[in-house]
This record gives C-alpha cells, structure tokens and sequence, in this order.
C-alpha cells in the first residue's frame, strides 16, 4: 500500500510538471527573466520574556531576627524603551499579624531603608539588560509588646511586575 501511494504521488509531480508551483514560492527566476536574483526575507519575531524569581518565605527566630533573601529576574526580553519594574506591598504595613496583636518588622533593599508604603519599587530593569537582582533584608527586633496571644504572627507580601 505504502509503495502504491508513492508511485502515484509521483506520477502526479510528473504530470503536473513545471507547472506545479508551492504555495510559499518568492521570486520565480527563469532563463527568459531579466533580472537573475531574487530575495527573501528571514526573521524572526522575539516576544516579550522574563523569569522573576521572589523569596519562598521568611521566618524569624529569636535567634535569627535578620534575614537576606534575593530578589531575581532573568531571561529578559523587552521591547526597545522598555522597563521592567517590580514592586512590593505589604499587607499589614510591615507588621505581622495575628488577631488584634503585631509585630513590627521592616525591610532594605541593597542594605537600604525603603518607604512604609502600600507599594513601592524594588527593583528596575531596563530594556537591553538580561538580568537584574536586589537583596530583600528582613529586620526585626521580635518585640512582642503588641503580640497579645501565642500563635503564629504574619504579613503577606505581594510582589508585581510591570513593563511601561
């Protein structure tokens, strides 16, 4: 069967001849045309593309009340002009909560203070570059003065990327 279907197809390209042309043909070049080249284009359409890596987490000890974690993002792509720029926002204004109770804690990047906003920049990538980085430290003193039960005391961070 297989040997069957290629001697037809080949008969077929036979009779169709130079008459056949593909779909995708350029330029047709023959002995009777003036001009004897031909071009084509090659491309190749880049989109945009980034991998940002955040902490997984960070837990305070009372042993361990400054922790480094990085800030990562890689593979960039952008557009010509563009800006990657990755922001944070804390939930509880820098504090952990639990219930009616807190804990303050804050926050450096690169070794310094940031803003006690709602959301502010961590970090800014310019088209062009591959790569960029910043060190998150997280700083506290573990003062339980507002801590008024036991239990587990927490802040979300969000972290949100953006191109302009």
């Amino acid at each position: 069967m297989k040997k069957l279907s290629v001697v037809i197809l080949t008969a077929v390209l036979l009779l169709a001849g130079p008459s056949l042309r593909l779909a995708s043909a350029g330029d047709i070049i023959t002995q009777d045309s003036g001009e004897k080249s031909g071009n084509i284009t090659v491309g190749y359409d880049a989109g945009v593309a980034y991998t940002v890596t955040i902490p997984a987490s960070v837990t305070f000890t009372d042993s361990e009340k400054r922790i480094e974690r990085p800030l990562q993002v890689n593979n960039i792509v952008l557009n010509e002009g563009s800006t990657l720029s990755v922001n944070i926002a804390s939930a509880n204004h820098f504090k952990m909560t639990h219930g009616e109770g807190y804990i303050e804690y804050s926050l450096l990047v690169n070794s310094n203070a940031v803003p006690k906003e709602d959301s502010f920049n961590v970090l800014k990538v310019a088209a062009g570059d591959k790569s960029g980085w910043a060190i998150l430290e997280f700083v506290t003193d573990l003062n339980t003065e507002y801590a008024t039960y036991a239990g587990s005391y927490t802040d979300t961070l969000t972290f949100t990327v953006t191109i302009n």
